[in-house]
């Protein structure tokens, strides 16, 4: 068994829609939505000079947290997020065409190395949903 332990996040930058429209449509809470040409700000909400470029909207697609390996590996939770986003495919293949940009990303964190499978069915579906998948590795 590879131990490693990682979070899940679904990300989408978007040149102008309003993030809440994204929230209504995927039935997930944001931890983080920002709306095109609104006032930049930190995350203890501190306003920033100039406004956001596009919108942004990301969630932890079952508010879980952190998983450790040796409870689900990477590639079977993601296929559950995969399962979860299926009946929105349209949706998400729709924003893509407007440009936006659509990231299901892992951060996983390992003591050893740890490999991961990503099977041809696995990308398969990933791309069927029109995201792209990021995968940063921290020590």
């Amino acid at each position: 068994m590879q131990n490693y332990s990682y979070f899940l996040s679904l990300q989408i930058w978007h040149p102008n829609i309003d993030p809440s429209f994204i929230t209504k449509r995927l039935g997930m809470k944001p931890e983080h939505a920002n709306m095109f040409g609104t006032q930049r700000r930190t995350p203890k909400g501190r306003l920033l000079e100039g406004v956001y470029r596009e919108s942004y909207w990301v969630a932890d697609p079952f508010e879980r947290g952190e998983y450790l390996s040796t409870d689900d590996l990477l590639e079977d939770a993601v296929a559950e997020v995969f399962d979860v986003l299926t009946p929105h495919t349209q949706f998400l293949l729709m924003l893509r065409e407007q440009g936006a940009r659509l990231y299901l990303k892992a951060s996983s964190f390992g003591k050893r190395n740890y490999a991961l499978e990503l099977s041809p069915q696995w990308m398969l579906r990933c791309a069927g949903l029109g995201l792209s998948f990021v995968h940063d590795v921290y020590p």
